[in-house]
């Protein structure tokens, strides 16, 4: 696959899930785009289904959701949808890649935007009935503003097209996680952590409420009170530590030239 309708693709870039992921190019408006191609080529019933599933999720409009832009068949049946490029010269910035790059840790006031971010994008999702079971950390990305965006939300939930959206509180409870990790570096599915012994006393007011949040008896059961609870509030961006954000963030179409030039490199090297 090289192109989809006026996008040509320049760099295939890690799976997500069932969807395959190209960094393309618009030609006649010059940005860049991700365009996402579903794996599986559908027959008629599944192409209407899957049709009313991303017609769905594509609604919501927020600062903290990826919005989808464009969606179609391509020639092969493969469904596609295109979003816009948000990543940097170097790539999409995933939470995990940047906490490599920040020796596993985030600040407390970054951690604090990020579970903001993600609690404020939830619940706009959930009032147009838009909502999965948990949040996947593979789908948190960084922007060139250091806010956060989550990728394709809601198109990893069967059931998205009940009416009735399931329990908000596995939603934040998964935040949570992210939180606990964020600070310490490590995964709570890995091995149960003091996140103020790892994090410092700076912390310490975030340990309540990450053990509040997954208490798997009790919890938040409204998003609501998770952000009212929060210790702090409106941390400042999130360094993604790019060698642009020095000098404020590069034009879209030199992050494709980039990506154009070194295609061709490869190109003449196989030559």
């Amino acid at each position: 696959m090289h192109r989809f309708g006026p996008y040509k693709l320049f760099r295939k870039l890690n799976p997500l899930g069932q969807w395959e992921r190209w960094i393309a190019l618009h030609e006649q408006n010059d940005t860049d785009h991700v365009v996402y191609r579903h794996a599986q080529s559908l027959d008629a019933y599944e192409r209407r289904r899957i049709l009313e599933i991303v017609a769905k999720v594509s609604r919501p409009n927020h600062p903290h959701l990826l919005p989808i832009d464009a969606y179609s068949f391509d020639e092969t049946g493969h469904l596609c949808l295109v979003s816009n490029y948000t990543g940097n010269q170097e790539g999409l910035v995933p939470i995990a890649h940047l906490l490599a790059r920040r020796s596993g840790r985030l600040e407390v006031p970054e951690v604090a935007r990020c579970v903001e971010h993600l609690l404020e994008a939830i619940a706009h999702a959930r009032t147009h009935g838009v909502w999965v079971e948990t949040i996947d950390p593979d789908r948190v990305l960084i922007d060139r503003r250091g806010s956060v965006l989550y990728e394709l939300y809601g198109l990893v939930n069967p059931r998205v097209c009940e009416n009735v959206p399931g329990p908000v509180a596995d939603e934040i409870r998964a935040i949570a996680e992210i939180a606990a990790w964020l600070l310490t570096g490590i995964e709570p599915r890995v091995a149960p952590v003091s996140v103020t012994k790892v994090a410092g006393r700076q912390a310490k007011a975030w340990e309540s409420w990450i053990a509040a949040a997954i208490d798997p008896l009790g919890g938040f059961e409204r998003i609501e009170d998770a952000l009212s609870a929060m210790p702090t509030r409106d941390g400042p961006p999130i360094s993604t530590g790019a060698p642009q954000d020095a000098r404020g963030p590069a034009p879209l179409n030199a992050v494709m030239r980039r990506f154009r030039r070194e295609t061709n490199g490869h190109k003449n090297q196989a030559r």
